[in-house]
């Protein structure tokens, strides 16, 4: 892939025979102000529903950030994207839906007009479920782009290198567009012994040799191509047809295999002429490996269009996902104990050992899963009321899963297969209530309502069903408040059901009965025994830009939620935790822990309250110059800012809903730069677990755990802030996660305290385009771009400390975090 990205690099002189894009007459078109007069153009591809945008970033503000293409623009921007919830987020492309992320991961920023993300509550608009928030990326109308970037990171420790290639072609030309990205990234093993990783307390002894052939990081290597086109068969119905491939494996190293030998004291080679029990590694570290390889093929179409005044959307999708896993077992040792024992001269337990062992059976596991969707979405106007027009959402859909999986396990053989049918319908009601445009009760504001229902059949299940109601309110332009009441059910998928069963031998857990790290077997795979899980979610929200001149909005939310049988991983190893599953845990007589069953389960009952709230802000700096009108990259217009509020739909359909309650600053013109600032404050109010049904409920917050990275963190705090100008720019993601504790809650159990982390990371960019007179002399540096990274500036890692001074193996700093401060420097060519 790297060969690629540099073939396509070296094609960089032909710049000189293609011609420049001009600037493109956009249909939106930035408000002008006059003596008297404020003329604003109609927004092109405003989401439906009719929600203002938490934040919406124009060209403009979006080369601040100095992302390669969507996929990583998408990663900068998690803090927005994220829903209080914890559902990824939908994407929509001018305010339709799209086949997959796939159809645009790889597009460039440049040929983004408008960014837009926006409440849960839209999600139902397109017949989604309303714990996503959603991104609806409005593309120029016209657009054209070759695109080669390569990427290459190490950490300062060294040990490891991570080479990335992205390569994409676009065209876009009004209705019609098409992408081609070609992508691959290998990355080296990351072994313990380049890391400062005591395992002095196991097994042996020996650090060093517990420590030799352990992989941190695993040998990884990915390949994939995807492609889209999307063309409108008439003046009423579109349709696009996506695609991908992509292989990706890993391997890593488990350590050397052990055995314990008894050496009888009448044996010549005893120590001490009495019994005794030697333990010795071998060198022999294939022995203990993990290979895995998956591969995955994706289709999806989307075909839309309008019926008199109603929009449908049909999409369909299928996605194949094989996986091979072989995982080495270690060796038999019989016959050396058996010569051992019989005191055999020839063999000598402190000699050369390798030859007198055989390797194990491997244990193999193999599964093919499948999914088939195709859903039909309605959206219209069916009623007028005097607020204005009801607004429903219709979709009916239907899907198959199948999964099946063979594993072998100590020559035990195991095929499971199951496969589930599923039918699901979906209603979304909006209700106007009263209209400050057209006078229906103007002094309480813009009031709507809106209902919900959801019902989904599935064949191995039964049914499972959803309802939510909420209100919208706007007492006064530029604030919006909102409530929102759903009670979602919810089925565990094929995979938590059926997954194939898998074994990883010399796993490294913190045994909190015995306060000592040991090397235990995990066992990781599907659980026949799940159960659905109901979910009741409350969340409160207000939007807010305060000053109509300035680019600068505050949010804030509340949510509650409340979860009976919530389907979750397995929980970090607490005794507390044994005490309510003690079938998931095998010690020996002695009390030593042995291996672990980590399958995911249900919990009985699970309580959370967070309040979620932040800004965003951006402005313009320095003096416009109008001779730089020509520079900006990809003919994207000037001027901008955060824009808000309601509009039209697509061309044609049905409006967003309500007026521009919003306002705008003053735009980035020509020449001038741009600053964006955004801070996102996570206060989580409560978070309690029963694991089963009579215990005491495990409180996140203090001092409890279900996860291996410690309790839950109270507070959490992202910020990012950008800046650009004359192509060079800076971009800057702060992170901050409070400490937690988790309790021993026995007696001689240890507490275990996580330190909090701030992590900065910062990238620095140079758009060679706009550097005019380096490009008249070496033409070869237009549509060129370095770039250059250090991610977690500080090198801040989470400090693990047990109450009695010591740190587990699994949790020392090098293990949690292997690679710490990472250099990375970027190459990335664009062909206009």
């Amino acid at each position: 892939m790297t060969q690629t990205a540099l073939l396509l690099l070296a094609l960089a002189p032909s710049a000189a025979a293609v011609e420049p894009a001009q600037p493109q007459v956009q249909q939106e078109e930035p408000t002008v102000v006059l003596p008297d007069v404020e003329v604003t153009a109609a927004r092109r591809g405003v989401a439906l529903g009719g929600q203002e945008p938490i934040v919406s970033y124009d060209s403009a503000q979006i080369q601040a950030f100095g992302a390669t293409n969507i996929g990583e623009l998408v990663t900068l921007l998690e803090a927005q994207t994220r829903s209080a919830r914890g559902g990824s987020p939908v994407f929509l492309v001018n305010g339709r839906r799209i086949s997959g992320f796939r159809e645009i991961r790889g597009i460039p920023p440049e040929a983004i007009d408008r960014f837009d993300v926006l409440p849960e509550e839209t999600a139902l608009s397109y017949g989604y479920s309303a714990n996503q928030r959603v991104v609806n990326i409005v593309l120029k109308a016209d657009f054209k782009s070759l695109t080669a970037s390569v990427n290459v990171s190490r950490p300062e420790q060294g040990g490891r290198t991570t080479t990335a290639s992205e390569n994409n072609v676009l065209r876009i030309a009004g209705a019609d567009r098409w992408s081609l990205d070609i992508n691959g990234t290998t990355a080296n093993t990351l072994f313990e012994t380049e890391r400062n990783i005591d395992r002095s307390e196991t097994a042996g002894g020996d650090s060093e040799l517990a420590n030799a052939y352990r992989t941190l990081l695993p040998k990884t290597a990915q390949a994939s191509v995807a492609g889209t086109y999307k063309h409108d068969l008439n003046d009423k119905v579109g349709m696009t047809l996506s695609g991908s491939l992509e292989d990706s494996s890993s391997f890593s190293y488990l350590g050397l295999p052990g055995v314990s030998l008894n050496v009888p004291g009448t044996s010549p080679f005893s120590p001490s002429g009495a019994d005794a029990v030697l333990f010795r590694y071998l060198n022999l570290p294939g022995a203990l490996t993990r290979e895995t390889d998956t591969r995955t093929a994706e289709l999806g179409t989307v075909f839309d269009g309008y019926v008199g005044d109603w929009r449908w959307t049909a999409t369909g999708g299928y996605t194949r996902v094989e996986t091979d896993t072989s995982t080495g077992k270690g060796v038999n040792s019989d016959a050396l104990q058996a010569a051992v024992t019989a005191g055999d001269l020839s063999v000598n337990p402190f000699g050369d050992l390798e030859g007198r062992v055989t390797e194990r059976a491997r244990d193999t596991a193999n599964s093919v899963a499948q999914t088939a969707t195709a859903e039909l979405v309605l959206n219209g106007r069916p009623y007028e009321l005097p607020a204005g027009d009801i607004t429903s959402t219709f979709k009916v859909g239907a899907g198959y899963q199948s999964l099946d999986s063979e594993s072998l396990r100590s020559g035990v053989a195991v095929d499971r297969s199951q496969s589930r049918n599923s039918g699901s319908v979906q209603a979304n009601f909006d209700l106007p209530i009263t209209n400050v445009e057209r006078g229906i009760l103007p002094r309480i504001g813009d009031l709507s309502a809106n209902l919900n229902l959801a019902y989904q059949e599935l064949s191995d299940f039964g049914g499972v069903s959803s309802v939510g109601a909420g209100l919208n309110w706007s007492p006064v332009e530029r604030l919006s408040l909102s409530a929102n009441y759903s009670d979602e059910g919810k089925a565990p998928t094929v995979q938590q059901l059926n997954d194939p069963t898998v074994s990883t031998p010399n796993t490294p857990v913190f045994d909190f009965r015995n306060n000592q790290t040991v090397e235990i077997t995990q066992i990781t795979g599907g659980d026949p025994n799940l159960k659905a899980e109901d979910r009741r979610i409350l969340k409160l929200g207000m939007n807010w830009q305060p000053l109509s001149a300035q680019d600068f909005r505050l949010n804030l939310a509340y949510t509650r939620t409340e979860a009976d049988d919530e389907i979750s991983s397995f929980p970090t190893i607490t005794p507390a935790l044994e005490a309510a599953l003690p079938d998931r845990f095998v010690r020996d007589a002695d009390g030593n822990l042995l291996s672990i069953d980590a399958r995911p389960l249900n919990f009985f009952k699970r309580e959370q309250q967070d309040v979620q709230w932040g800004f965003n802000f951006s402005r313009p700096f320095g003096k416009p110059n109008p001779a730089a009108a020509g520079q900006r990259p990809g003919g994207g217009r000037p001027g901008g800012g955060m824009m808000t509020g309601g509009g039209p739909g697509g061309p044609g359909g049905p409006g967003g809903g309500g007026r521009m309650r919003g306002g705008r600053g003053q735009g980035m013109q020509p020449g001038q730069g741009m600053f964006n600032l955004s801070l996102t404050h996570t206060w989580r109010v409560q978070d309690e677990v029963v694991i089963r049904e009579g215990l005491e409920p495990l409180d996140l917050l203090d001092g409890d755990s279900i996860s291996g990275s410690g309790g839950q963190s109270r507070h959490e705090v992202q910020l990012q802030t950008g800046l650009f100008k004359n192509g060079l720019g800076a971009f800057v993601n702060a992170n901050w996660r409070a400490g937690t504790t988790v309790n021993g809650d026995a007696l001689g159990s240890p507490d275990l305290d996580f330190s909090g982390r701030t992590t900065v990371n910062l990238f620095a960019f140079a758009d060679l385009t706009q550097r005019t007179s380096w490009v008249e002399r070496f033409p070869i540096l237009k549509g060129t771009r370095i770039g250059f990274g250090v991610q977690n500036i500080f090198d801040d890692r989470v400090s693990v400390t047990s109450s009695d001074g010591a740190t587990p193996v699994n949790y020392q700093r090098d293990y949690l975090d292997p690679q710490g401060r990472v250099f990375r420097i970027n190459l990335r060519k664009i062909l206009f």
